[in-house]
């Protein structure tokens, strides 16, 4: 079906801000504003795809539904499964006058930088890759390599096989960071210890990160190739991989999954959770709530901004008690991080 036009677009949304209204059936793009807010308060768009990734989405979406309830704006909520209508939703958001505009993906960033005629909507994205530079705007990005570092030194003092795995969503370079991350993680504890690798797409198609067959796919053949612990860097495909941690233990051989982005041992049924190791966190609700309060507060500055490990903005989890008797170690090698005795190598140059 091919895509309506930005036009189409609004008439069949319409302008009313005070309810959630179908925009496109054929692109399940979404608007929704709430009806708390002042008459005087800014609007503030978020523009993501859908929740329940167990990642990124679900993270941004509760710092702004925190930050609206806490501050009071009106909400323009301009959601999409889509991976080609990044502009679209951008446009959306200027012709409904948001003060705020906040993309979620480094997939903004570009569009965000060739919108011309922008009004007054100031422009946020986040998630984006290390150094990106977006015109009149701010990106913020996370130190994903070395949260990514830390579970893979829970992977190798956790793995009893010594060989363990990595699945990304997307073979291009922010992905590309989580593995750089995860293997000189595992190295640090074991140099011999083999890390498989593989990405569910190619550069350009970002299906990889709403798959969760092909995740569930990669992670079997990971797991009866001699992996024990797999790292699913892939977003909603995830689900797939911890699905399949799972399926392929038994009472003799227990194997991990690790989460990323949220703290997916807490989103996870709870058959799954005996499986999940640990994740590494991307604090995206935070970012999102900062953002917001600084714009409200006047403070809000183009530029880059970054969250990393020593100011808080990545980290991995512990729910499940299962770093418990390694807990020792991974403050150790956190703390390194901290203090700069360790640089976490990067993809990102």
């Amino acid at each position: 079906m091919p895509r309506p036009s930005l036009r189409r677009l609004l008439l069949i949304g319409g302008v009313a801000l005070s309810a959630t209204v179908l925009l496109a059936g054929c692109s399940g793009k979404t608007a929704s504003a709430g009806t708390t807010a002042k008459s005087d308060a800014p609007t503030i768009a978020l523009m993501y795809g859908t929740t329940g990734d167990f990642s990124i989405m679900d993270g941004a979406f509760n710092g702004y539904t925190k930050a609206q309830k806490e501050l009071g704006f009106k909400e323009l909520k301009l959601a999409s499964p889509n991976t080609d209508d990044y502009q679209d939703r951008i446009n959306l958001a200027i012709s409904q006058n948001a003060d705020l505009a906040i993309g979620i993906g480094f997939q903004f960033a570009q569009p965000m930088t060739s919108t011309a005629k922008r009004g007054h909507t100031k422009f946020v994205d986040i998630d984006t890759d290390k150094d990106t530079t977006i015109t009149d705007g701010t990106a913020v990005s996370f130190a994903a390599n070395e949260s990514s570092y830390l579970v893979g030194v829970a992977a190798a003092l956790t793995s009893k096989s010594k060989h363990i795995g990595f699945v990304g969503g997307v073979d291009q370079p922010s992905i590309q960071d989580f593995f750089v991350g995860f293997e000189a993680g595992a190295k640090s504890v074991d140099n011999s210890i083999q890390v498989d690798s593989t990405y569910l797409s190619p550069l350009g198609d970002f299906t990889g990160f709403s798959n969760p067959t092909k995740g569930k796919e990669a992670a079997a053949s990971m797991y009866s190739g001699g992996a024990d612990v797999i790292y699913a860097a892939a977003g909603g495909s995830g689900q797939g991989v911890y699905e399949q941690a799972k399926s392929s233990s038994t009472p003799d051989k227990k194997v991990w999954a690790i989460g990323v982005d949220g703290d997916v041992y807490q989103q996870v049924d709870k058959d799954i959770k005996p499986y999940i190791l640990t994740s590494a966190t991307k604090n995206v609700d935070v970012a999102v709530a900062d953002v917001i309060k600084d714009f409200e507060k006047g403070d809000l500055k183009p530029g880059q901004k970054r969250y990393d490990v020593k100011s808080g903005g990545v980290g991995y989890s512990t729910s499940g008690g299962n770093l418990d008797a390694i807990s020792t170690q991974m403050e150790a090698a956190k703390k390194q991080i901290v203090d700069g005795v360790i640089t976490v190598p990067t993809a990102l140059k």
